[in-house]
């Protein structure tokens, strides 16, 4: 009896474990602090251990991993300027309550700033992923900076520079796409990307966001 109790608890541990590491999957939004100053935005996407982030007013994009156990999370990211460079990365970790907020801290190398982290996870705010992303898209600032076509999930167009946009986007999970990009004659920038992209929704608009990586370059696109 003692041994069946003991098989039970481990099994229920483990399916615990495991629901709790598929729960986080989907879009986390909060706010940080920089050494104690400042709200800045932050949004998190995640599809199974793979991990990518932005925030707009501190103007960083982030590519990485995350892990949980228990109740614990820790992120480990590269950083990017927002349409720049890597310049380091950084490390987020604390605790998940409820399965709906990330709560703790984190810090970066080499520059070692530090700073407290709140996050929630959106569902109604976030638009399924699906057919809605086959469309024609524009900046979201109304600049036509970029002007990009989706359709049967293939990504096209260009951008206000001459810049030619080619991708392939797919379903993750059922709030994230996965997007590869390759950008042709646009000098340094060239190359191909990988990241994730979402659609959320913004005052009865749908906003298509995309923020993507390689090794030495960040896109990050805001479309309408």
């Amino acid at each position: 009896m003692k041994q069946i109790k003991i098989i039970i608890f481990i099994t229920v541990f483990s399916l615990s474990s495991i629901s709790l590491a598929s729960n986080i999957n989907g879009i986390w939004e909060g706010i940080f602090d920089i050494n104690g100053h400042g709200e800045y935005d932050f949004t998190g996407l995640i599809s199974s251990n793979v991990a990518t982030a932005y925030t707009e007013k501190a103007k960083v994009v982030y590519n990485g991993k995350i892990k949980t156990e228990k109740n614990k999370f820790k992120w480990n990211l590269l950083m990017y300027l927002q349409d720049g460079s890597s310049f380091g990365t950084a490390e987020i970790k604390g605790k998940i309550i409820n399965n709906e907020v990330m709560s703790g801290k984190w810090v970066t190398e080499p520059a070692k700033d530090y700073g407290n982290i709140y996050l929630i996870k959106k569902i109604r705010e976030v638009v399924n992923t699906g057919e809605i992303i086959n469309k024609k898209w524009a900046s979201y600032d109304g600049s036509n900076t970029h002007l990009l076509t989706v359709e049967n999930y293939k990504l096209s167009g260009l951008d206000i520079n001459g810049c030619n946009y080619y991708g392939d986007i797919k379903k993750l999970n059922q709030k994230i796409y996965n997007v590869k990009l390759e950008i042709s004659s646009c000098g340094v920038s060239d190359g191909f990307y990988e990241g994730m992209g979402h659609i959320k929704k913004n005052q009865g608009k749908n906003i298509l966001i995309l923020n993507l990586t390689n090794k030495n370059f960040s896109v990050f696109i805001k479309l309408l």
